[in-house]
């Protein structure tokens, strides 16, 4: 059984989830983050982890008005990403094998991406990470010196979502003190075996106002790899499910 742990901490690495609110071409920044972390081929048992205060506007303004039927639950999470992720883990029934786990700000996840990690996952890894070659050159201080890393071309910026053994996951954090390392990274550390999972470069963390602004021309390039989000009281009538409803007056040949 699939689950999926939605993050949204007010110390995280991305926008802070009040902001996350604000729309983005109609939807707000959270809808597509949801959106982008779901897979194409199967249910998840899904938990959207915020803030207190913000657990029944999300669950009215985003989850209901977006028909976003994925997440079961909104929970309220702790300040950091860490103590959010250990709350979406508590809310998970305990039947889940395997657990995605997005950043609400990640809201450029392509179409396609989850799949590709769920299926990486289950072919005997403890999980599967998106995952782009570094394109900046970097180095290493050594004391106010460069030092150039011969391992450059091994380096890999890591992205979300990840598709982890939910066994693992646990095991990790167990056995962790680390809070400034993600999940990916304490699997890894603990031991675990991730498989890296080819990502996309535009699929980057919404950080600030800029990356707003970067998200709105992404989208302009790109709309049909990203998942249709639009709010369901705008949404047409479906004939059919009309049609269908007992409750609707019907008119007879005579």
């Amino acid at each position: 059984m699939l689950g999926l742990i939605v993050v949204c901490a007010e110390t995280g690495t991305g926008l802070a989830p009040h902001a996350l609110l604000e729309p983005l071409l109609g939807a707000p920044l959270l809808a597509r983050g949801i959106a982008g972390a779901l897979p194409t081929d199967e249910g998840v048992t899904g938990v959207l982890v915020v803030p207190a205060d913000l657990v029944d506007r999300v669950r009215a303004e985003v989850i209901e008005r977006f028909g976003l039927d994925e997440i079961d639950q909104v929970v309220a999470g702790g300040p950091d990403r860490r103590s959010a992720l250990q709350a979406g883990l508590q809310a998970l029934p305990s039947e889940i094998e395997l657990v995605v786990v997005q950043e609400g700000a990640r809201v450029l996840t392509p179409v396609g991406l989850c799949d590709r990690l769920v299926a990486a996952a289950r072919a005997g890894a403890d999980g599967a990470v998106a995952a782009v070659a570094l394109r900046d050159v970097i180095g290493a201080d050594e004391g106010g010196s460069l030092m150039c890393l011969d391992v450059r071309p091994q380096l890999r910026a890591l992205q979300g979502p990840a598709v982890l053994k939910l066994s693992s996951l646990r095991a990790a954090l167990s056995t962790s003190t680390e809070g400034e390392f993600s999940e990916v990274e304490v699997c890894a550390k603990a031991g675990g075996t991730l498989t890296l999972v080819a990502g996309d470069d535009d699929n980057r963390l919404v950080r600030d106002a800029a990356d707003v602004s970067r998200a709105l021309e992404v989208f302009a390039r790109r709309a049909v790899d990203y998942a249709f989000v639009y709010p369901s009281d705008l949404l047409p009538d479906d004939p059919l499910a009309r049609a269908l409803d007992p409750s609707e007056a019907r008119t007879s040949d005579t």
